[in-house]
């Protein structure tokens, strides 16, 4: 630790003590040479001999010296000292954090949280843009100071935990699951150390938890332990600022920009500074002087400067030279101001805004009392308005053209009236407006054009013919092509329709040939309707009906034959033959077929009939042999016999009649 009064590098002189980090102590001191503020970070003893620290240290100033903005505090210089510790000269900023302004004063009005809010992020796209990112953005890093007109600003303090977002194969800050920052103020990601490669986007959540907290006072989630509120942020979005406190009332559209910021996945938060700046600024515009109910902050002007210690005698040769100098100095930085100030002008007047919009903030950082750069700062935020409202006209424009094109009439519409609110005197409003109406013109004649179509169509699916042929009278005069089309749809029908009665008349011919049993007509009817184009499956069906007609009809042939055989075994009394053929018609012909049993009835009657005959021949022939041997008795018996088989025997009265005469012999 160094005494108040210590000259570090014989330019420094200690005027108290700002605290120690981690590595270093800090101190508020005066330039002795430019009699000014500054503030010195001195890497401790206890860790310079540590190459690790010394290359911490150096890098946080060599990151340091690629951002220049001025929203984000200046390094002025870097060096060793003799002892052999190195120390960096940061600008001195004249103000407050704005942790110690919450705790003291409270909520921030409104429209001052946007302005610092925006002014605080676009030093962040600065530091962002040369492929740095802080880490650590809390209340404790964000300084309020004002300019010389008066007006609030935000400055960003402290890299010490910046890191570049290319690797640095020689040296890594931040071992992997380390935590760097405020646990408070930290993104999920940050929380969830070594998981996830940080980026720009984590900033941008630090920041938006202190925006919500200098607009609402609260914190954006729910207190409890740390690992509690921690995992709240990886897990859960925050808490929403209307109504959350009493005292102060939240614009939606406000709540909804820092819920966006603070979406616990960093791909559904604002992609980058541009963007979290754009969000508020339409905010902003919105809410012109909406403030907050509380007590607005008010910030403590700065201390006057203590007066310059003049001498009374006269100047000596040394001294006079050295005055001399000091005025070449300033006529020269005079001249390099106004080449600026030129400079800019030209740029502003060339429509260059951004470079114009740099190269005044690296002034105002530099020079920030220089005559004339209030009139250009106000030309140039008058210019940005006048090029965001013709941009947004241009926007619009090109927007309501293509609605008009597309023939979206309900967002041309609001695409209309967007315009003329922003712009009441545009130059081609009523060329829009001609363009509007025709637009609704066309969309009636489309509309009219639609419904008699769907009219004709639903006509002739019906198959009333004249009633579509009306409808397509009246399309001819609505729109010729579509009335076109429709008459080739007429067109098609027709033929489809004289198809279809052809295929029909076809298939009708088939299946009275195949009732019918005529095979080669029905295949002739086949190969018609193939020709006629008839579906797949409806000719698959056709031939196999087709097929079944030639298995019958072969199978009819076979029967036939084996009928004729039939015949020809009954013929010679075959009837054991007559019977095996039954027998193989029955396998032949399908269940129901009644004719193998006709078949096999016959043979049995036939057989039967023959065995009778038989029975009878031989019945004649004994009852004559009885008679003839003189056995009247026997006779008479053979007789009866006889008569039970052949009760018409033909003998009859001859065997009886001389039956007869025998028995009276005796």
């Amino acid at each position: 630790m160094y005494e108040p009064g210590t000259v570090l590098d014989g330019k420094y002189e200690i005027d108290s003590s700002l605290g120690a980090g981690g590595m270093g102590d800090v101190y508020l001191v005066r330039h002795l040479h430019l009699d000014e503020k500054r503030v010195v970070k001195v890497l401790r003893q206890d860790v310079a001999t540590d190459p690790d620290h010394n290359k911490r240290f150096q890098r946080e100033a060599r990151l340091a010296t690629q951002v220049k903005h001025a929203n984000v505090a200046i390094l002025y210089d870097f060096a060793q000292l003799p002892e052999g510790s190195f120390y960096m000269v940061w600008e001195y900023v004249d103000g407050a954090e704005i942790g110690r302004e919450l705790d003291t004063r409270g909520v921030f009005p409104i429209p001052l949280a946007i302005d610092l809010g925006i002014q605080a992020l676009r030093g962040l796209e600065t530091i962002h843009s040369v492929g740095v990112i802080h880490r650590d953005i809390s209340p404790d890093n964000l300084m309020i100071t004002r300019d010389v007109r008066g007006k609030e600003r935000v400055k960003i303090i402290d890299l010490g935990l910046a890191k570049g977002l290319a690797p640095d194969p020689n040296f890594e800050i931040t071992q992997v699951g380390t935590f760097m920052g405020k646990l408070r103020y930290c993104s999920p990601e940050q929380a969830d150390s070594g998981k996830v490669a940080l980026d720009p986007r984590s900033d941008l959540y630090s920041l938006a938890l202190v925006l919500y907290e200098m607009i609402c006072g609260m914190p954006a989630f729910e207190q409890g332990d740390r690992p509690a509120f921690v995992f709240q942020r990886l897990t859960q979005n925050p808490l929403s600022m209307v109504g959350r406190n009493p005292r102060v009332s939240v614009p939606r559209s406000l709540d909804q920009v820092l819920q966006t910021a603070l979406r616990p996945d960093r791909e559904d938060r604002f992609p980058n500074a541009i963007r979290f700046i754009e969000a508020l600024e339409r905010v902003g515009r919105s809410m012109n002087d909406l403030a907050t109910r509380e007590m607005p902050i008010t910030l403590d002007a700065r201390p006057p400067a203590e007066p310059i210690p003049r001498s009374t005698s006269e100047l000596s040769s040394v001294e006079r030279e050295s005055l001399m100098r000091r005025i070449d100095a300033a006529a020269h930085r005079v001249r390099e101001t106004t080449k600026v100030l030129d400079r800019l002008s030209m740029l502003i007047e060339a429509g260059e805004l951004g470079e114009a919009r740099e190269a005044i903030e690296s002034l105002e950082a530099t020079n920030p009392n220089a005559r004339g750069l209030p009139d250009l700062r106000a030309r140039l935020e008058e210019a940005e308005q006048s090029e965001a409202r013709r941009r947004g006209r241009r926007e619009l424009e090109q927007m309501l053209s293509n609605y008009i094109k597309n023939k979206q009439l309900p967002l041309a519409e609001l695409a209309f009236d967007s315009l003329v609110e922003m712009d009441p005197e545009h130059p081609k409003r009523e060329e829009f407006a001609g363009w509007m109406t025709l637009l609704r013109q066309e969309l009636a004649q489309d509309d009219k054009v639609v419904k008699t179509l769907q009219s004709a169509r639903e006509a002739l699916a019906k198959g009333r013919r004249r009633t579509a042929r009306r409808r397509l009278e009246t399309l001819r005069k609505l729109d010729s092509d579509v009335a076109a089309s429709f008459e080739q749809e007429m067109t098609e029908a027709a033929q489809r329709e004289q198809e279809d009665e052809a295929l029909e008349k076809r298939r009708s011919e088939f299946e009275l040939h195949l009732e019918a049993g005529n095979l080669a007509e029905a295949e002739k009817a086949l190969e018609a309707l193939t020709a006629l184009g008839a579906t797949k499956v409806s000719l698959d069906f056709a031939r196999g009906r087709l097929e079944d007609l030639r298995r019958q009809q072969a199978v009819a042939d076979q029967v036939t034959s084996l009928e004729h055989r039939y015949r020809e075994r009954l013929a010679v009394d075959d009837y054991r033959g007559a019977r095996e053929i039954a027998l193989e018609v029955e396998n032949l012909l399908p269940g129901g077929d009644s004719r193998r049993g006709a078949m096999l009835a016959e043979v049995a009657r036939l057989e039967a009939d023959a065995g009778r005959r038989a029975s009878v021949v031989q019945g004649e022939r004994q009852v004559a042999d009885l008679i003839a041997g003189g056995e009247a008795e026997k006779a008479r018996l053979a007789l009866g016999i006889l008569l039970r088989l052949d009760p018409e025997n033909r003998r009859r009265a001859d065997f009886e009649a001389r039956i007869a005469a025998l028995e009276g012999e005796r």
